[in-house]
């Protein structure tokens, strides 16, 4: 038998280049999805911290409004709008204005530009809606819908918002530490930021009120002649639950230490509320609340009147907002009442988008296509200026990240936008800039002979002990509801930030509007202005004050 000799058993060799660059590859494929998924969800995130999903807002008469919803289905069948009527408002309803004249014109773009006097009024039509809409079709993109309208012949005639959101992704011009937009950048301990405690007499003795010149307001404040004031504070509410859509409350001015009456009208929708835990959820419930301290020492006598428009997170939107102010307008004009408004709030820039972060800190521009003209506000503070209001708006909290410019609307002309000062007069370290300042406390070194960088951070935590003369806080009021059970006893908190710079403007608004009620809004703007104190140096502002506030009113009387 013969013997057939085997080949020894070889394995076929692997092509290990090919098999690498196809794992490579899949790893590329998987890395790159990855990274779309992540900028899909966090753009979908950054949208929702922007504007509300489903809602537009539309400023227009009523026949162009009816032909623009027309004319809609012929651009797209799919797109079909649905009034809201309790964020709605038609000049309609109000009476006639005291000093100015609603015009019988409509409104195109050109003519919103904010502006004073009967020029700015003839542009309003009585005939003017401004109006809530949600999506009610099968397409609900609020980018594809603000773009079919801007194709239509009768969106040339009308205004289109988104209903942006506002408070939320910035802080409250005023927060005491977030890295959702504070004025500090997100560095420091959670500590350094919290609300302190203080007594009354540290409220009644701080070195704000001594800046201000407050004794010449509590000599004349209280006597006999005043005119009735109204003043409007839309803020949040100390009386905020924890749910997000709290029911309907109210406070009458008895229920409280501050006579403030408390209008808490529930929220007919809200952004979705942050995260239990995360760093947007922050509680600034006292806020509003807080800030009336500084009106009722200044215009002791006025009718002040908190509306809440946040959650106690600082989350609200640009429709309530609207409504607020315009029903509360509408009201006091019906009843012949002086009004002021005070808004410690503001809508700042869109940021850069930072998909990535904290990972990597790329920047792109926002995920979407919309400019925050605003046009819907703009138009309310235009109203305003025809019926003769007072407004007064933060500049916001944001020049530690190099954003200096006022927020909206304090950057509009008819819009008194205050910034903050510190003890030396100079502007606090956080606050943008404004038309003129008030006290708000800072977050620089206190030693003024301190020259080494210093980051501008909250040091409220420094407060405890010092009394009335802490240069990081200004003193207000709390409301019991806002406290826990182990702050029992507790009714005055340090804070800081330009919403609490602001509420001084507006007390010192009311007051001159109480003794001068001729003075016209556009008047009572350039009397408080007159009587600044002027910077003698460079890093110096013009800073608020009582006594020659007062002359510059005697003046423009004589």
């Amino acid at each position: 038998m013969s013997t057939i000799a085997r080949k020894p058993n070889r394995e076929r060799p692997v092509n290990w280049t090919s098999r690498t660059i196809v794992i490579i590859l899949l790893l590329l494929l998987v890395l790159i999805a990855a990274i779309f998924w992540r900028y899909r969800t966090a753009a979908q995130a950054v949208q929702d911290e922007y504007f509300m999903a489903d809602e537009i807002i539309l400023v227009g008469t009523t026949a162009d409004l009816d032909a623009l919803i027309q004319e809609l289905q012929t651009v797209n069948d799919n797109i079909s709008l649905t009034l809201d009527p309790n964020r709605s408002f038609s000049l309609q309803t109000l009476a006639p204005p005291a000093q100015q004249t609603l015009g019988p014109q409509t409104v195109a773009s050109a003519a919103l530009q904010v502006g004073s006097g009967n020029a700015a009024c003839t542009q309003l039509s009585r005939d003017l809606e401004i109006n809530l809409y949600q999506l009610t079709g099968s397409t609900d993109d609020v980018e594809a819908v603000l773009d079919a309208i801007a194709q239509t012949t009768a969106g040339s005639r009308v205004l289109a918002d988104a209903n942006w959101v506002i408070g939320a992704p910035w802080s409250p011009t005023g927060s005491p530490w977030s890295p959702t937009g504070s004025p500090w950048s997100p560095t420091g301990s959670t500590d350094q930021g919290q609300p302190t405690p203080a007594t009354m007499n540290d409220y009644l003795n701080q070195w704000a009120f001594r800046t201000i010149g407050l004794a010449d307001a509590k000599a004349v404040n209280t006597g006999p002649g005043l005119a009735p004031i109204r003043v409007g504070v839309f803020d949040t509410s100390p009386l905020e639950s924890n749910e997000p859509m709290a029911a309907s409350i109210q406070e009458s001015a008895t229920q409280n230490a501050l006579q403030v009456a408390i209008d808490h009208p529930e929220f007919i929708n809200t952004p979705v509320p942050p995260e239990e835990g995360s760093p947007q959820d922050i509680n600034v419930a006292n806020h509003g609340y807080f800030g009336t301290s500084f009106i009722r020492e200044l215009a002791s006598a006025s009718d002040i009147r908190l509306i809440r428009v946040l959650t106690r997170n600082n989350r609200g939107d640009l429709a309530t907002l609207n409504h607020a102010l315009l029903q509360f307008m509408g009201q006091a004009n019906e009843e012949g009442i002086m009004t002021v408004v005070n808004m410690s709030l503001g809508v700042p820039p869109l940021e850069p988008f930072r998909p990535f972060a904290p990972l990597l800190n790329w920047e792109f521009p926002p995920p979407f296509e919309l400019q925050r003209q605003l046009n819907s506000l703009e138009t309310v503070m235009q109203v305003g200026e025809c019926l003769d209001v007072v407004m007064v708006a933060a500049a916001g909290n944001d020049s530690a990240q190099s954003l200096k410019v006022s927020n909206y609307p304090g950057n509009w002309g008819t819009v008194l936008s205050v910034t903050a000062s510190n003890q030396d007069n100079q502007q606090s370290c956080y606050a943008n800039d404004g038309d003129l300042a008030a006290p708000g406390g800072d977050g620089g070194p206190s030693d003024p002979d301190v020259r080494e960088p210093v980051a501008c951070e909250p040091k409220l935590h420094a407060c405890v002990n010092m009394g009335p003369n802490c240069p990081y806080a200004v003193i207000g009021y709390v409301h019991p509801n806002t406290l826990q059970s182990s702050d029992s006893g507790v009714t005055h908190h340090h804070w800081v930030g330009t919403s609490f710079a602001t509420p001084m403007v507006t007390g010192l608004a009311a007051l001159v509007r109480q003794l001068n009620p001729a003075l016209s809004a556009a008047e009572v703007r350039d009397v408080i202005q007159c009587g600044t104190v002027k910077p003698t140096t460079p890093q110096e502002v013009p800073v608020i004050n009582v006594g020659r506030t007062l002359a510059c009113a005697r003046s423009l009387n004589n």
